[in-house]
C-alpha cells in the first residue's frame, strides 16, 4: 500500500488516502479519554493544540480507527445492543456562519434557525440508529467561526453551539461532539462586553479541553518511527553507545520514562543531543510534528537522507535551520536572535584566524552557538565533551581547535552557566585580573557585613504548627552582627534564624540564647569556604568598576559574578544541615540538625514552647497578618450585623447568601460558641464560650485585662500589644476581628474613654471604627459597684426609670445610669448650658454633669456634692436617700425648663406690646395680626418687614412662633441668648411691635382720608416721660401758606444740615410743651 506524505492534513479531502502516521502515547490517552474511559456525560471536546501539532491528522485516524478500517488506538468492543459502527459528520472552518455551514452540510435549506439544525442532527442520529451506529460531529478548525460570532456580535451563534453540545451531551445516545482550536476558547472574545464575555464561558463550560501539544519526548518518539528505515552502520555502533553515554552523564538533555535503548537506536542518525536541539529548535521556529515532517521529509543537500552512513549531529541541525527557517531566526521576534547573531559574528572572526581547517572549526562554532540556545539549563558543556563528541561523531580531534578559539577570545568556559561559550568583543585575561585586583581588597573584611548585601535571605513558613493551629508562623533568616541587634520576633516575623559567620564563642551564644527565645542561632564551620566566595565577589565588584567602558567585558563579568553569588547562597542558606559543620542553637541548648525536614520539626516544636496559647483556627481569611481589602470591608459589615443583631440568630444574615462576613462570623462566632442563644430570655447573645472551645482561653485571657483596669484606666493598645506578643502572638488580622467583637459582648462591664473626648457612651461603628484605626487614642476602665454603692444606685435607677437586668447586673445599669445622663446633656441648648437664670443647686449640678469624666466618679461623689449631699455612698440612711432623689429630680427639672421659662417670658413681651387680651396662642396671634393688618410691607424698613412676616407667618407650632419672631430681634437665634442680653431683645420686641402698631394706624388713615398725610411722633424730655402726638400734613394748602413755608425754608437753607435740625426740634418741642 502506498502512503501519501502530506504536509498538513485535511478531513474531507484526505478521508480516502492512507496516511504514514504514528501513534504517540498522548494521542492514545486522548482517544481514549473520548471514547474509552468517558463515565461523565459531557461528550463534548475541544482539542487545543498550536500549529501544525497534528490534530487535523488524529481526527483522520480517529476516523479510520472508529470505522474499523485501520487500528490506531483502540479496538472498542461493542456491548450487546450497543453500536457497532459510527457515521461522521466533517466540516472544516470558514470565515462564515455555523449556521449556514451546517444546514449546507445538513442539505437544509429555507429560513433557518439553530432548531432546524438540532432537529436534522436528531433525524440524521435517528436514522443511524437505527443501523446500530453513533454519530460524530467533527469541526476542524473550529476557531475561524469564533472569530466570525466575535466579529458579527452574535449570540445566535453561541446559542447553537451550545445547542449542539446539549444535544450531543445526551447521555442516553451514542453522539460526540469533536472541535478543535488553537487557543483558548474565550480568547476569540477578548473584544466583547464583560455581559457577552460571561455568555462565552457559559458555551465554554459545555466542553471537555483536551490540551493536544505534544512535549519535546513526544517529537523525539515520532521522529524515531520516522528514521525506522535508517540503520546503524555495523563501524559506528560502539561510537553511537559511547555518545549516548556520553550525552546522559552531561545532563544537557532530559531524559524521561520514554528513554531507551529501542528509542535510542530508532534515532539514528541523529542522536540524542542533536535530536533534542533539532525538536526544540522546530517547536520555537517551526509548526511542531509539520515542521519535522517537513524535516523528515527533506530530499535538499541539507537533508538527513544525505548522512546515512554518519551522524546528524548537531552542527548539521545548525546548517538544516539556517537553509530552512532563516525568517524566524533573524526576526525581531526570535528571543534567541542576540544568541545567533554572536554564532554569526564568531564564525565571521573564526574565517580570519583559521584558514586551513576552517570547516572543522566552523562545525565546533555552530555546536557551541545551538547547544548554549536549546540544552538544558546547568548541563555540563566544557572542553572534555566537545571533543569527546566529535572525536565519536566525526572522527576527528578538535583539542588543539578548543585551544586556539580560547587563545583568540572567541570562546570560553563561564561558570554561571557550567558551558563553553563565545566572548565576544572584549580582550581582558579573566585570570590575571582576578590576581592583580586581589591587592585592592581589605582582606580583614567583615563577612557578617557583606553577606547582607548580597544573599537576599529566604523565609520558611513552620508549615506543621501552621497546619495544626491554623495560625501560619514563618521564621527569617538573619545575619548576625552583635547582640546589640538581637531582638523577638514582632509583626510578620514569628522567629529568627541568625546566621553567624564571625568566631564566637558557643558558650557565649547559648547563654544570650536565654534571654531572646524566639532567636536560632547558626553557627557555621565552613566559614572559610563561604569567605573565599565573598572575597572573589569583591574582586568581581572591582573589575566592574575598573572595566565600565567596555560593554562586553561588563556582561562577562556580571555573569561571573552572578554564578558566585549563588554559589554564596548555597554554601550559607542550602548546605546548612550539616552537623559536622554548623552548630544550631536556641534557648541555650544546641540540636542536631542534619536535614531540612528535622529544621522544621525542631522550629515546631519552637514554635508550641513559645506560642502555647495560641488558638487553634483555622479560618485562611482573617488568620493572617494583613488582611484584604474584601475582608477589610467585611470586618466592617460584621461589626455592622453584631451591634444591630446581635438578638437574631446568625446576625440576621440570609441562609441562601454566603457572603464572606457570614463565613467568618460562623467559624469565630457560632462554631466557638461565643454567639448563642440565651433560653432563659428568649434571644441571641454574645457570651462567654465553654470550656471545650478553642476560643475559651483567648476570652479569659481578655477579661482578664478587663478586670485588670478596676483601679486605673489602661489604654486599649495595651490590648492589643497582649494578644501580638506571646504566649498568643495573634496575627494581626484576627486581632482586629477579635477586639472589636469583645469590646460589643462586653459593652456594659467597662467605661470607655477618649483621650481628648472623654467618655464614650455608646458604641457604634464609628467608635469600633477609630479604635481600629489609633487604639492609642482610648482607654478603658472598669468597676466595682457593691456594698452600700448599691443602694444609691436604686435611687438612680429610679430616678431614669432603668429596670433590673438579671443578664447583665449592676454594673451595667451602672453605665446605663451614667449614660442617661450624658444624654439629658447633650439634649440641652447653649442657653440651658449657660444661663444663671437656675437655683443653686441646679446650676451646680449642671456644672458636675458637664465636667464629669468618670461614670463611678460622677454618680457617688460629684452629683451628690453638687447637691449638699457629701459621702452619701457610704450612708445606708433610707431617708437621705429619699431625700437625695427628691432634690436631683428638683434640679434637672428646673434645668429641663430653663429655656421653657425663656420662651415664657418672651411671649409675654410680644402679647403685651401688642396689648393681647388673651394668653392664649390662636387668640393673642389673631388679635396681632388683626392690629398689623393695615400695613403695606413694600413700605417697611428691612428689619420691619422681617419682623411682620414673622409675626404673620401661618406656623401653628408655639414654640417655633416664638422663636422665629424673637431670633429676629436678637439678630441670632434664641438658643444663643446669653443672660445680658435678655433685657435689650425685650426691648427691641417691644420697639418694633410699637412700630408696626404706628405703621398700621398710619397706613389705615392715609388709605381713607384724603385730608393729608398722617405722621406720628413721640418726643422724649430730660425727665424720661415723653409725650406721643399725631400731625397731618395737608397736601392742599393756602397760598399765603406756601409763601410762609417757603421763606421759612429759604431762611433756613443758609444753616447746616445739623443746625437745621436743632433749629427745627426746638421750635417743635416748645409747640408740644416739652
Amino acid at each position: 500500500m502506498e502512503y501519501i506524505n502530506n504536509i498538513s492534513t485535511n478531513i474531507v479531502r484526505d478521508e480516502f488516502k492512507q496516511l504514514d502516521y504514528v501513534v504517540t502515547p498522548n494521542t492514545k490517552e486522548i482517544f481514549d479519554r473520548i471514547f474509552v474511559n468517558n463515565y461523565g456525560a459531557n461528550k463534548s471536546f475541544n482539542l487545543i493544540g498550536n500549529y501544525g501539532t497534528g490534530k487535523s491528522t488524529f481526527l483522520w485516524a480517529l476516523e479510520k480507527n472508529l470505522k474499523k478500517e485501520q487500528l490506531f488506538f483502540n479496538n472498542l468492543t461493542p456491548e450487546e445492543g450497543s453500536v457497532v459502527d459510527y457515521e461522521f459528520i466533517k466540516i472544516i472552518g470558514e470565515n462564515d456562519s455555523l449556521l449556514n455551514i451546517l444546514a449546507k452540510e445538513l442539505k437544509l435549506k429555507g429560513d433557518l434557525d439553530s432548531s432546524k439544525i438540532i432537529s436534522a442532527l436528531e433525524r440524521r442520529r435517528i436514522k443511524a440508529s437505527k443501523k446500530k451506529k453513533g454519530i460524530v460531529l467533527i469541526i476542524d478548525e473550529f476557531g475561524k467561526f469564533l472569530e466570525y460570532a466575535s466579529k458579527n456580535e452574535s449570540a445566535d451563534e453561541l446559542f447553537l453551539i451550545q445547542q449542539i453540545s446539549e444535544w450531543a451531551n445526551d447521555d442516553l445516545n451514542e453522539t460526540y461532539f469533536i472541535i478543535t482550536l488553537h487557543q483558548n476558547f474565550s480568547s476569540y472574545g477578548n473584544n466583547l462586553s464583560d455581559q457577552d464575555k460571561l455568555e462565552w464561558e457559559k458555551v465554554k463550560g459545555r466542553f471537555v479541553n483536551l490540551v493536544f501539544n505534544e512535549p519535546v519526548e513526544q517529537l523525539i518518539y515520532f521522529a524515531s518511527k520516522k528514521l525506522k528505515e535508517f540503520n546503524i552502520p555495523i563501524k559506528v555502533k560502539s561510537d553511537f553507545k559511547n555518545l549516548l553515554k556520553l550525552i546522559y552523564s552531561s545532563n544537557l538533555v532530559s531524559h524521561n520514562k520514554l528513554v531507551n535503548d529501542e528509542l535510542s537506536n530508532s534515532l539514528y542518525p541523529l542522536d540524542w543531543l542533536s535530536s533534542n536541539v533539532l525538536v526544540n529548535s522546530l517547536q520555537r521556529y517551526g509548526q511542531n510534528e509539520r515542521s519535522l515532517f517537513s524535516f523528515l521529509n527533506d530530499d535538499t543537500d541539507y537533508s538527513i537522507k544525505k548522512l546515512k552512513e554518519n551522524f546528524y549531529s548537531v552542527s548539521n541541525v545548525y546548517d538544516y535551520l539556517v537553509n530552512t527557517l532563516s525568517t524566524e531566526i533573524n526576526s525581531s521576534d526570535n528571543p534567541h536572535r542576540s544568541q545567533w547573531l554572536t554564532t554569526f559574528r564568531a564564525l565571521e572572526r573564526a574565517e580570519l584566524a583559521f584558514e586551513d581547517d576552517y570547516k572543522q572549526v566552523s562545525e565546533v562554532i555552530k555546536t557551541i552557538g545551538l547547544v548554549n540556545i536549546f540544552s538544558k539549563v546547568g548541563g555540563l558543556f566544557d572542553k572534555a565533551f566537545i571533543s569527546r563528541y566529535f572525536k565519536l561523531t566525526r572522527k576527528v580531534d578538535i583539542n588543539s581547535i578548543l585551544d586556539r578559539l580560547e587563545k583568540t577570545g572567541i570562546i570560553r568556559f563561564y561558570k554561571h552557566s557550567n558551558k563553553i561559550n563565545f566572548l565576544e568583543g572584549t580582550d581582558i585575561d579573566l585570570e590575571q585580573e582576578l590576581i592583580t585586583v586581589s591587592k585592592e581588597i581589605n582582606p580583614d573584611f567583615s563577612i557578617s557585613s557583606e553577606i547582607k548585601n548580597l544573599v537576599d535571605l529566604p523565609m520558611l513558613l513552620v508549615k506543621k504548627y501552621s497546619f495544626e493551629t491554623g495560625t501560619r508562623r514563618f521564621f527569617e533568616y538573619k545575619v548576625f552582627d552583635n547582640y546589640n541587634e538581637l531582638s523577638e520576633a514582632e509583626g510578620v516575623i514569628d522567629g529568627y534564624i541568625n546566621l553567624v559567620f564571625d568566631d564566637i564563642k558557643i558558650s557565649d551564644i547559648k547563654k544570650k540564647s536565654k534571654n531572646y527565645i524566639s532567636n536560632v542561632f547558626v553557627l557555621y564551620k565552613n566559614s572559610s569556604q563561604i569567605r573565599n566566595e565573598v572575597l572573589m565577589i569583591l574582586k568581581f565588584n572591582k573589575l566592574l568598576e575598573k572595566h565600565q567602558d567596555d560593554r562586553n567585558a561588563l556582561k562577562l563579568l556580571n555573569s561571573e559574578r552572578e554564578f558566585h553569588i549563588q554559589q554564596l547562597k548555597n554554601l550559607a542558606i542550602n548546605q546548612l544541615f550539616n552537623n559536622d559543620k554548623n552548630v544550631w542553637i536556641n534557648d541555650g541548648k544546641t540540636e542536631d540538625i542534619v536535614s531540612k525536614h528535622k529544621l522544621y520539626e525542631w522550629l515546631t516544636e519552637i514554635c508550641y514552647k513559645i506560642y502555647h496559647k495560641t488558638p487553634v483556627f483555622n479560618n485562611e481569611l482573617i488568620n493572617k497578618e494583613f488582611l484584604s481589602t474584601p475582608i477589610n470591608t467585611a470586618r466592617k459589615y460584621l461589626i455592622r450585623a453584631l451591634l444591630e443583631n446581635e438578638h437574631l440568630e446568625n446576625l440576621g444574615f440570609p441562609d441562601e447568601k454566603f457572603p464572606p462576613q457570614k463565613a467568618i462570623y460562623i467559624s469565630l462566632l457560632k462554631e466557638s460558641g461565643i454567639h448563642q442563644k440565651n433560653n432563659k430570655l428568649g434571644y441571641y447573645e454574645l457570651s462567654k464560650p465553654n470550656r471545650n472551645s478553642n476560643l475559651y482561653q483567648l476570652w479569659n485571657e481578655s477579661e482578664s485585662f478587663l478586670n485588670s483596669s478596676l483601679s486605673n484606666k489602661r489604654n486599649l493598645l495595651e490590648f492589643y500589644e497582649l494578644l501580638e506578643q506571646s504566649p498568643y502572638k495573634l496575627k494581626k488580622g484576627l486581632i482586629n476581628y477579635w477586639i472589636p467583637m469583645f469590646l460589643i459582648a462586653k459593652k456594659e462591664d467597662y467605661a470607655l474613654f477618649h483621650s481628648n473626648g472623654g467618655f464614650v457612651p455608646f458604641i457604634t461603628e464609628d467608635t469600633i471604627d477609630l479604635i481600629y484605626k489609633k487604639p492609642q487614642d482610648f482607654l478603658i476602665k472598669s468597676y466595682d459597684v457593691s456594698g452600700l454603692k448599691v443602694n444609691l444606685l436604686e435611687s438612680y435607677k429610679e430616678l431614669v426609670q432603668i429596670g433590673d437586668s438579671n443578664s447583665k447586673g449592676t454594673q451595667s445599669t451602672f453605665l446605663s445610669i451614667f449614660g442617661n445622663f450624658l444624654r439629658f446633656q447633650r439634649g440641652l441648648n447653649n442657653y440651658t448650658l449657660k444661663t444663671d437664670k437656675l437655683s443653686s443647686k441646679a446650676t451646680k449640678l449642671r456644672e458636675a454633669i458637664l465636667t464629669s469624666k468618670d461614670p463611678e466618679d460622677a454618680l457617688f461623689n460629684l452629683f451628690p456634692t453638687a447637691l449638699g449631699f457629701h459621702s452619701l455612698s457610704i450612708k445606708e440612711d433610707e431617708e437621705v436617700l429619699n431625700s437625695f432623689t427628691n432634690h436631683i429630680q428638683d434640679a434637672i427639672r428646673e434645668i429641663r425648663n430653663a429655656y421653657d421659662e425663656l420662651l415664657n417670658r418672651i411671649e409675654k413681651v410680644i402679647i403685651d406690646a401688642f396689648y393681647g387680651s388673651s394668653l392664649e396662642f390662636e387668640t393673642y396671634k389673631k388679635e396681632i395680626q388683626s392690629k398689623i393688618s393695615d400695613i403695606n410691607p413694600a413700605t417697611l424698613g428691612k428689619v420691619q418687614n422681617v419682623f411682620y412676616r414673622r409675626l404673620i407667618s401661618p406656623l401653628d407650632d408655639r414654640v417655633s412662633w416664638i422663636k422665629s419672631v424673637a431670633d429676629v430681634a436678637l439678630g441670632k437665634g434664641l438658643e444663643e441668648l446669653l443672660d445680658e442680653e435678655e433685657p435689650l431683645l425685650v426691648n427691641t420686641i417691644k420697639d418694633l411691635s410699637l412700630g408696626l402698631i404706628k405703621a398700621s394706624e398710619i397706613r389705615n388713615f392715609n388709605k381713607n382720608s384724603d385730608k393729608g398725610t398722617l405722621y406720628s411722633i413721640r418726643f422724649f424730655g430730660e425727665t424720661g416721660e415723653y409725650v406721643d402726638d399725631k400731625l397731618v400734613v395737608n397736601t392742599n394748602t393756602s397760598k399765603e401758606f406756601t409763601s410762609i413755608k417757603d421763606k421759612i425754608s429759604e431762611t433756613i437753607s443758609q444753616l447746616d444740615e445739623t443746625k437745621r435740625k436743632e433749629l427745627l426740634v426746638e421750635l417743635l418741642s416748645k409747640e408740644m410743651n416739652i
